[in-house]
């Protein structure tokens, strides 16, 4: 057997060759830690069961082999003090978990967590009251709020805010007196006072079809009505009695809460407070019950899906530009605040369906944009 020198030494060159690879192997290992876990907001609330869930937003470095959430009616239940929980599979995102075995009228406490070689991480803790043996459905704060005309819109308590948890449908300013619409392109452009539009279910030239919405009727019930911001200007009132169009503080102060929640107001972090906000109704979302392709829905994105934690349910109307074309049904979400910028624009919120954010721009006050109503329930 040939031998080589190393230092003076003689050694056969097998073994120097093992030599080199053992001592390099551990400092190329990286270390794992436990994982990042927040709990979902708990909804479906009833005598004997609810619903919550978790987000891993890093594996650490390691497989997320164990995920759920556990329960007890003491602060900071685990998985070695607890009176439930759930197996709800293996891997990193977001993950629903169904509550069961409850009891009617108790308090309880709970958080989610993962689990990968590192060890076991748990959400933070959220507490919620089963309802009563009287009542179907606990009362967490959520509610409805009916239009001048008819309409009924699903409310949502956010921090302490009330929104809307839809786009506005009105046709009436809250005096009874009509909000024009069906305005051509030339009208829309050149009108310089309250309006609104519908977007067109069948696609213009370069446009698709709204797959899926056949009328008007379907179109305005899935992503409600556009409205430019003479309409939100106006002394009439556009939201119900008690209500308001939500100026551009109060779109900051809901960011604010949002990001307070663990939920960063990011431009493309897949945990952001878009993300937190929208629907998940999304093509090829990875939450089973939310992957749908019928409209209303989000397009699709590797990266970035919507996981509704606060109820919000942010809806892609697009908008109508102030030369009077409709553009952007499916990937932009964007709702006026009652705020100016100039004397020719105004401050908007818009989500993109390919990012994590909230981002805030202004536009000219021709343009239609979807419609959100808020009670200050301070």
């Amino acid at each position: 057997m040939r031998l080589i020198k190393l230092f003076g030494y003689p050694l056969a060159g097998s073994l120097l060759f093992l030599f080199v690879i053992v001592g390099c192997s551990d400092d190329d290992t990286d270390p794992v830690n436990p994982p990042t876990i927040t709990t979902l907001v708990v909804t479906e609330i009833t005598e004997f069961s609810a619903k919550s869930g978790g987000n891993i937003t890093d594996d650490g470095g390691g497989e997320v082999t164990a995920r759920g959430v556990v329960w007890g009616t003491e602060p900071d239940p685990s998985l070695e003090n607890h009176l439930g929980s759930t197996d709800d599979g293996t891997g990193s995102g977001v993950f629903r978990s169904d509550l069961a075995g409850l009891h009617a009228e108790t308090t309880y406490f709970v958080r989610a967590y993962a689990t990968n070689s590192a060890g076991t991480a748990y959400g933070n803790d959220l507490v919620f009251e089963t309802a009563s043996e009287e009542d179907d459905e606990v009362d967490i704060g959520e509610g409805t709020v009916m239009d001048i005309d008819g309409n009924v819109y699903q409310t949502v308590v956010i921090g302490d805010q009330e929104w809307m948890a839809e786009n506005l449908r009105v046709t009436r300013y809250h005096n009874e007196d009509d909000i024009p619409g069906g305005l051509s392109d030339e009208e829309w452009e050149n009108n310089a006072s309250g309006a609104y539009a519908i977007y067109p279910h069948v696609g213009g030239e370069g446009e698709d079809d709204v797959e899926g919405i056949d009328s008007d009727d379907e179109m305005v019930a899935a992503y409600g009505k556009l409205y430019n911001w003479h309409a939100i200007d106006d002394s009439r009132g556009l939201c119900p009695p008690g209500w308001s169009i939500p100026s551009d503080a109060d779109w900051m102060k809901l960011a604010e809460y949002v990001v307070s929640q663990g939920f960063p107001n990011e431009l493309g972090n897949p945990n952001g407070a878009g993300n937190a906000l929208k629907s998940c109704r999304q093509v090829s979302s990875p939450l089973e019950e939310c992957n749908t392709p019928e409209h209303p829905r989000w397009n699709p994105d590797d990266s970035h899906y919507g996981f509704d934690e606060f109820g919000f349910s942010a809806l892609p109307g697009g908008y109508r530009y102030n030369d009077g074309s409709f553009k952007s049904i499916g990937l932009n979400g964007t709702w006026w605040s009652s705020s100016e910028h100039t004397s020719t624009s105004a401050w908007y919120r818009i989500l993109f369906s390919n990012d994590g954010g909230v981002s805030r721009l202004s536009y000219d006050m021709r343009n239609g944009l979807s419609v959100r109503c808020i009670r200050d329930i301070d």
